[in-house]
């Protein structure tokens, strides 16, 4: 029965093909804040794994950008200090997993200066996502098979 579970989950997993091009399709079902099953296996154009707190940090962004602000903008202008508060990590484990998931080819980073409420804040992450992320519908996940 494990194994069969095992299973179901790993093909749960679907990505396009080419994952080295940045039209690679990534699908994911959001259960809350926690990251989706489908991702368990998730790997960038480097052939790495990516660590739990890369694809943590992956699925907050995806949520920020598709979720909560409803695709209605391109780039996440964040603080690193709302994504240690988020994760429950430092800066410097912030800028790693940015830096991993960027060689990995699902995001683009830029640090800008904005101003924002006539305070000029430097340094602020302005995260673009590389890869097309699209959800599961119950149609989807009840027989249809999408990419193989």
């Amino acid at each position: 029965m494990v194994r069969d579970l095992s299973n179901f989950a790993s093909n749960n997993c679907k990505i396009a093909n080419n994952n080295s091009s940045n039209n690679a399709t990534v699908f994911y079902r959001f259960i809350g804040n926690f990251v989706p099953a489908e991702w368990k296996d998730l790997i960038g154009n480097n052939a790495k794994a990516l660590s739990k707190t890369s694809k943590q940090l992956l699925s907050w962004i995806v949520y920020k950008l598709q979720i909560y602000y409803n695709n209605d903008i391109e780039e996440l202008q964040d603080s690193y200090y709302s994504f240690e508060k988020e994760l429950q990590v430092c800066q410097r484990r912030v800028r790693q997993c940015l830096v991993e998931l960027q060689k990995a080819g699902f995001i683009e980073v830029e640090n800008r200066t904005i101003i924002k409420n006539n305070f000029k804040l430097r340094n602020v992450p302005c995260i673009k996502l590389l890869k097309n992320f699209q959800r599961f519908t119950e149609k989807e996940t009840k027989g249809e098979k999408i990419i193989d």
